[in-house]
């Protein structure tokens, strides 16, 4: 299922099952942004409960291929990288997730609940903010 269809399913529900969902998500993402755990991790984790494997050949034949630092806010998160055996191609623990490769990871709570509240782009801007309605253009998409 693609983030798309993710976001038309919500649109469809009633306003209280939206407000259920809505304080589920914030629950789930305070909890694991105010824990020692960074966001990331738990991420991760979720993905890949079932196992860990090549996102692009699905073989589970990987190595460990250094590690490398993001900002999430203002504190310094450092990722494990990761290079498939068998396709010889690189990943992270967020690749192929709608967080892969964003640079602002502690604004997307906020653009989830712009999201689920309806807000069109330039108002989320707004509510945001240090994010353009370009870059959020792109992450709705």
């Amino acid at each position: 299922m693609k983030l798309a269809d993710i976001i038309l399913e919500v649109q469809n529900l009633d306003d209280m099952t939206q407000q259920r969902l809505f304080s589920y998500l914030q629950n789930a993402l305070e909890v694991s942004i105010h824990s020692k755990e960074p966001l990331i991790k738990e991420i991760a984790e979720r993905k890949n409960e079932k196992g860990f494997s090549c996102p692009h050949c699905q073989v589970n034949n990987e190595v460990r291929f250094g590690k490398y630092q993001t900002k999430v806010g203002s504190k310094s998160v450092t990722r494990q990288r990761y290079k498939c055996k068998n396709c010889s191609k690189t990943f992270t623990d967020l690749t192929n997730t709608p967080l892969n490769r964003t640079r602002k990871l502690d604004k997307w709570l906020k653009f989830i609940e712009c999201m689920i509240e309806g807000y069109s782009l330039r108002k989320s801007e707004e509510l945001i903010g240090d994010v353009s309605w370009v870059t959020l253009f792109y992450w709705r998409h």
